[in-house]
């Protein structure tokens, strides 16, 4: 099946045999997904990506136990689910979305994969509660919890360090480091132009300026090509601060701000 998707089209892979009523339900769940995700920036990050939902037998008790982005030929988004369970439990999902975010930046290099992992867990969050799935507190404590588990993860090592040595050892440093470091972004950006600039809109500049883009961009490459779209530097400072310091970001009082609720997850972008 396919979706149109503000200027972007959405192929969609069901496993077969499936019945055209739930094929249509979860067609309108994932297009409700991509849009979220376009209204980051008014469109869809890519025009055109192919999504294959994988019927699976985990039995985890979640509709979707694993997903992942794959770009060697196109963008396609696997999702493996259970075709069983209720489509509102689809909706409250956080699984599409995060692969979904993954799509709002290029490739990254593995060395530096705590940017790719950790924005798309920051925006999970962020468009989960924007398209109403998630109270602006429960995205707050979503964020809160996996900074959390971040801070636990690997103390000893700095999130290039924690990328070098995968997922086995530093699971939650590489995807919560990151997550970190967004938020500082976005809200030095916001604070400083009175709410002129933000991460939104320097992923609606970087979209229009380098995506798609063939390339496999490394961490400091990316930093600071956001770095040249706004008017004076965060992405690198925050780069250099971090990046290959052990420990975790200091994000608790950053959080806590009127503006995280007020700003940057309290915006509406679907009625679901």
């Amino acid at each position: 099946m396919e979706a149109e998707l503000a200027g972007a089209t959405l192929r969609i892979d069901f496993p077969h045999p499936v019945d055209t009523a739930r094929a249509a339900e979860l067609t309108d769940w994932l297009r409700d997904v991509a849009g979220s995700v376009a209204a980051v920036s008014g469109r869809f990050p890519v025009r055109d990506v192919r999504v294959r939902v994988v019927e699976s037998s985990r039995g985890d008790g979640t509709p979707i136990s694993f997903g992942r982005v794959l770009r060697n030929d196109g963008h396609t988004v696997d999702l493996f689910v259970d075709m069983e369970r209720p489509i509102a439990e689809f909706y409250g999902d956080w699984e599409a979305t995060h692969e979904f975010s993954h799509l709002l930046l290029p490739r990254i290099s593995v060395r530096q994969r705590w940017i790719s992992e950790g924005f798309a867990s920051y925006y999970q969050n962020v468009l989960m509660a924007r398209a109403g799935q998630y109270t602006p507190r429960q995205a707050i404590d979503k964020l809160s919890q996996g900074f959390s588990r971040g801070r636990a993860s690997s103390p000893a090592m700095s999130p290039n360090e924690a990328a070098r040595a995968g997922m086995r050892h530093a699971r939650y440093k590489i995807y919560w480091s990151g997550a970190a470091i967004a938020l500082l972004a976005d809200v030095e950006l916001r604070e400083r132009s009175g709410g002129s600039e933000s991460l939104d809109t320097v992923l609606e500049r970087f979209q229009h300026c380098c995506l798609p883009s063939q390339r496999r961009w490394s961490g400091r490459a990316l930093f600071a090509q956001f770095d040249r779209l706004i008017d004076e530097p965060v992405f690198m400072p925050l780069y250099r601060r971090y990046a290959d310091a052990p420990g975790f970001p200091d994000v608790d009082e950053v959080l806590s701000r009127d503006i995280v609720e007020e700003a940057i997850i309290a915006v509406r972008t679907s009625t679901n």
